[in-house]
């Protein structure tokens, strides 16, 4: 198995509305998806964002592909947004691209005020390959980083539901980024638990790690 983090340049071609405003509008600071999932020609989307939500939620108004959508607030410029949309002829086929058997992209999704999008696959080496090549024409992939192999199981087995819950909604927010993007308040709002807990959580989870890593 092989690990690809990968950068899209989208080049000459317009992805889809939402992208060109999550890389190219000047309302987003910010912009990270979170969690996707795809049926036919509709596209089910999470994202986390910092920037002005008003302004955001004013331009998505007025992309006929957006269908509908729902912003949680998290602070005054921060906020994650659910959008349900119809998908278009390029980013559908991204997803069809990375959407078989033995490639699985890890989140989240990172949008970049240049117009790319960084993201990690992993999967079995022919079929990440099959899956840059089938990228739709114009788009651009950039393989930024490559490594063998993956997470040791056995250690991600030790944790319990709830701490590995708490750890992957830590890296998705940003919590081990440097400087910290996100705080125990945020973990905790996304875990429906108190911060004291979202924080017990992951020092358990963090103990099981790095114990099992450096013993």
């Amino acid at each position: 198995m092989k690990y690809l983090r990968l950068s899209l340049d989208p080049g000459e071609t317009t992805v889809h509305p939402v992208y060109d405003v999550l890389t190219g509008g000047d309302c987003i600071e910010e912009a990270r998806g979170l969690h996707g999932n795809v049926s036919e020609d509709i596209a089910t989307l999470l994202f986390h964002l910092r920037g002005d939500a008003e302004r955001f939620t004013t331009l998505l108004d007025d992309i006929e592909q957006v269908l509908e959508y729902d912003v949680t607030p998290l602070s005054d410029d921060e906020f994650y947004c659910y959008i349900y949309n119809e998908t278009t002829a390029i980013d559908g086929g991204l997803f069809a691209a990375f959407s078989r058997e033995s490639v699985v992209q890890i989140s989240p999704v990172e949008y970049h005020d240049d117009g790319r999008a960084t993201f990690a696959v992993v999967g079995s080496p022919d079929d990440l390959q099959d899956a840059m090549a089938d990228a739709p024409a114009g788009v651009k992939l950039h393989v930024e980083r490559v490594a063998d192999g993956s997470p040791n199981p056995a250690v991600i087995a030790e944790l319990s539901d709830r701490q590995r819950e708490a750890a992957t909604v830590a890296v998705e927010l940003g919590y081990y980024d440097v400087p910290r993007r996100a705080s125990n308040e945020d973990i905790a709002a996304v875990l429906g638990c108190a911060p004291s807990t979202a924080a017990e959580h992951l020092r358990k989870a963090e103990s099981k790690v790095f114990t099992a890593s450096f013993s």
